[in-house]
């Protein structure tokens, strides 16, 4: 039978047996707003859109933990960085939880992590749409030069996963909270290395012909959106600057325009 989670109070209960619910829900322990999980499901729904908890019920097994109910869209992962010069990230994954990295940057992963090719930029909104959204986020990544397809890494053990990213030359990497940073960081176009499942990676256009030219960045960027974790990398050292009113730079990793 399956089992479910139940949202109360903000917080997940669970897991549940199939039976328990139904009694549940016949009893008026819960109502038909409250909000359930189970494998499965790509997100909580209320019970009144579920309809074996209101109707007959269907035999399943399940083993899979839900999602996060802190409004979070992307997949919540742990790191760690190793090195100085030449520097790698090792990515920790829960169950069911996905990285996606650039092609040909992974260093190592452990057992029971499945590795796939996927065409698009590895978003939801790229993979769970049709042809043309995969299309459209595979034609942004070429734009700036990177190849039409990226890598995803899903953990499908128990316990914890882990898959690392070597930079490809000497430099730092970098991680980035994207949800500290309005959702959005602008970047060199080859400086993605990698991202937890749920980040968008499209383009930015330099709008300013001098710069484009003459500054080092060039006319396209890499736009990053999301409010998950990505890790980029450059050479050289790296030091962070809050420009102040009049102020320029010459060359950037990444930028923040709040």
């Amino acid at each position: 039978m399956y089992n479910w989670y139940v949202a109360v109070n903000g917080q997940t209960v669970g897991p549940f047996p199939h039976e328990q619910m139904i009694a549940g829900v016949r009893s008026g322990q819960y109502n038909l707003a409250t909000m359930v999980w189970r494998e499965g499901f790509s997100d909580w729904l209320p019970i009144e859109q579920v309809k074996e908890l209101t109707g007959p019920s269907p035999n399943a097994s399940t083993g899979s933990t839900p999602p996060s109910m802190n409004g979070r869209q992307a997949h919540e992962i742990d790191y760690e960085i190793f090195g100085h010069e030449m520097q790698f990230v090792e990515i920790e994954l829960d169950p069911q939880e996905s990285v996606v990295a650039e092609a040909g940057s992974m260093m190592y992963m452990s057992d029971f992590i499945k590795m796939d090719t996927i065409f698009g930029d590895g978003s939801a909104s790229s993979q769970q749409g049709g042809f043309f959204d995969k299309m459209l986020g595979a034609g942004k990544r070429l734009i700036t030069g990177e190849g039409l397809f990226i890598t995803m890494f899903t953990f499908q053990g128990q316990g914890k996963g882990k898959v690392a990213f070597a930079s490809p030359y000497p430099g730092k990497i970098i991680p980035l909270d994207l949800s500290k940073y309005g959702n959005r960081i602008i970047c060199q176009k080859d400086a993605f290395l990698c991202a937890a499942k749920g980040v968008a990676i499209g383009i930015a256009f330099q709008k300013k012909l001098g710069t484009a030219l003459f500054g080092g960045e060039g006319f396209i960027m890499q736009q990053l959106d999301g409010d998950g974790l990505c890790f980029v990398h450059a050479g050289g050292t790296i030091v962070e600057r809050e420009l102040q009113a009049g102020e320029t730079c010459g060359w950037i990793l990444a930028v923040w325009l709040p």
